[in-house]
């Protein structure tokens, strides 16, 4: 059994529906909602969190339902769960599956006679279902959340940095219309997380009725799901689907505020609040004792109506920002301005690589680095295929490339070119490029690019001995997960971190769409340990270096500062802690 997040909070949803169908407390069913939303959204396998002894540190869950996952993860199953779920058809747990679904909408239809997925495509296709009596309305919406299934997007979840390029585009057509006083995105896109379900706009404006007019207009819309006069709901052609709430611009702050999340840090803030004598929703604040609603424009006022500071979006996840927000504590983030060069960028210089080659040449590479404002640029391309090369022949290739990159640095002298390979960690943490080939370097970046699956302590000592070598300074996604396709691995985090620290090794954190690896959560932990990271964009062309953003984001969401980011630092610094000459 697969005890990903995703398929944990599946289990959880479905004993929330169960206990939906038989009318139990809404509490007991809020419990596991809120349970499957922070595992759900958690970047960190809870499955590792438990082999940690560390699910406690999962907001929203508490002793109970940590003993039935540990029940869980001990012995696969949770009798609690089985019992709770006896009599209600298998079919309606599968029917959750498909968004906006609920449990009693997934139980109208088996008690329509539908026996699985399938099933209901079948039904809905020849009209079958709405001939007997269902909801043509219900029909409809959820035909079209069935197609934008097929389109790619995983469990409802895209990666962030395709959710955050579809909302670029949005907002730019948002504020083309004059009524429109602001815009935002909402939700985990705006929080940064690292998938993202729909997509969610708050819009401040004095004339609603023209907005939402401007919106089932917008290009690219298939279908107007709903609309009225403070809100609208489309669906584009791609299946993604986009909600929009309007307010006056008085009440935008506490709209935008409500609406960011993440749930745990609202209830959190209501507590404070309400201890403040004040009452907080998406409506605005008000003292408990008046009706008046007090004008807000922005969540900073909000926030400094409660004696706070203003957590940045990417931490409101009641991890401890709201306890530092009160005490005027909070850390200054790491910035995308702050980012001085990237270390992990694949050219296509001819190495004859173990893996893929880049499309651009290092002089497009350069170019683009330019652009971008960096001081440095790290070109490391794969190592020489040790397939298809004897040793000698693999150092004849990288001698090639260090006289390209002297070359460069000699006639160039605004962005300094580092001269490094990324190296293939083996199975029994050995480095198989030989240590002449590895001299003619400034350093190596090593990663796991095989056999992902092994026993968690075999990982451990793979990754310590190959950070042991003292040539390479490096680790390259250091979980090797690939979001919607592939978990983590495991492997004894605090003991990696540990070595680390004490060594002068950085883990990367990986700005690759798929990738962003490290996890926030990991590099929260990592940064306890006094690790240092750095931050890279993993690209194999040119345009992709502007994924760089989604790295910063990973790095301020695990409230990573500039200082802990060694390529956020000026060269000479750099350089000395890489022992660059």
């Amino acid at each position: 059994m697969s005890f990903s997040n995703s398929n944990v909070a599946k289990m959880l949803r479905g004993v929330a529906a169960a206990y939906t169908l038989k009318k139990a407390t809404i509490f007991q069913i809020r419990a596991y909602e809120n349970a499957a939303d922070a595992i759900e959204h958690s970047t960190s396998e809870v499955k590792d969190l438990w082999d940690d002894n560390q699910l406690d540190q999962l907001s929203g869950i508490g002793p109970g339902l940590r003993g039935y996952l540990d029940e869980l993860f001990k012995t696969g199953k949770v009798k609690h769960w089985e019992e709770t779920k006896k009599g209600i058809p298998e079919a309606v747990f599968e029917f959750l599956d498909i968004p906006g679904v609920g449990p009693k909408t997934a139980l109208e239809l088996s008690k329509f006679g539908v026996k699985s997925i399938k099933d209901l495509e079948d039904k809905l296709k020849s009209g079958e279902l709405i001939r007997k009596g269902f909801s043509e309305k219900v029909a409809i919406r959820i035909g079209s959340a069935l197609r934008r299934q097929v389109v790619g997007i995983k469990d409802g979840r895209m990666l962030l940095p395709y959710a955050f390029v579809q909302a670029e585009k949005v907002l730019e057509y948002l504020k083309k219309s004059p009524d429109v006083v602001q815009a935002d995105a909402l939700g985990s896109l705006r929080r940064m997380v690292a998938t993202v379900g729909d997509l969610d706009f708050a819009v401040a404006t004095k004339n609603p009725e023209g907005i939402v007019r401007h919106i089932v207009s917008m290009p690219g819309v298939a279908q107007v799901v709903d609309k009225g006069d403070t809100k609208a709901t489309v669906r584009l052609g791609s299946g993604v689907q986009l909600d929009f709430l309007l307010t006056h611009p008085d009440g935008y702050g506490a709209l935008l505020q409500h609406f960011t999340g993440s749930k745990q840090h609202n209830i959190h803030l209501r507590t404070i609040a309400q201890k403040k004598g004040f009452s907080v929703s998406e409506y605005g604040v008000k003292k408990v004792k008046g009706e008046e609603i007090i004008k807000c424009e922005m969540e900073e006022e909000l926030y400094e109506m409660l004696g706070m500071e203003t957590p940045v979006p990417e931490i409101r996840e009641n991890t401890g920002e709201i306890e530092a927000a009160l005490e005027h504590k909070l850390p200054k983030l790491i910035e995308l301005k702050d980012i001085k060069g990237d270390l992990h960028i694949h050219s296509s210089f001819p190495i004859e690589p173990s893996h893929d080659l880049g499309l651009d040449s290092p002089e497009d590479m350069i170019a683009e680095a330019k652009k971008m404002g960096y001081s440095y640029l790290g070109l490391s391309e794969h190592q020489p295929s040790v397939a298809n090369h004897t040793p000698e022949q693999m150092v004849e290739l990288i001698k090639r490339k260090a006289k390209l990159v002297e070359h460069i640095n000699s006639s160039d002298r605004n962005t300094r070119v580092i001269n490094l390979l990324e190296i293939d960690i083996m199975p029994d943490g050995s480095i198989s490029v030989p240590d002449e080939a590895l001299k003619l370097l400034d350093f190596a970046i090593a990663g796991v690019h095989s056999v992902h699956r092994m026993d968690k302590d075999k990982m451990t000592v793979r990754i310590l001995k190959a950070l042991a070598n003292p040539y390479v300074k490096v680790l390259t996604h250091p979980t090797g997960r690939l979001l919607n396709e592939r978990e983590s691995f495991e492997a004894d985090w605090p003991r990696i971190f540990e070595f680390a620290a004490k060594n002068n090794k950085a883990l990367e954190i990986n700005s690759f769409p798929n990738r962003l690896d490290l996890s926030d959560s990991l590099v929260r932990e990592a940064k306890r340990y006094g690790v240092k990271f750095v931050i890279n964009t993993d690209s194999h062309e040119a345009s992709q270096m502007e994924n760089m953003r989604f790295g910063v984001a990973v790095a301020r969401r695990g409230w990573a500062t500039k200082e802990d980011s060694v390529n956020a630092w000026d060269f000479k610094k750099f350089a000395k802690w890489f022992g660059i000459v």
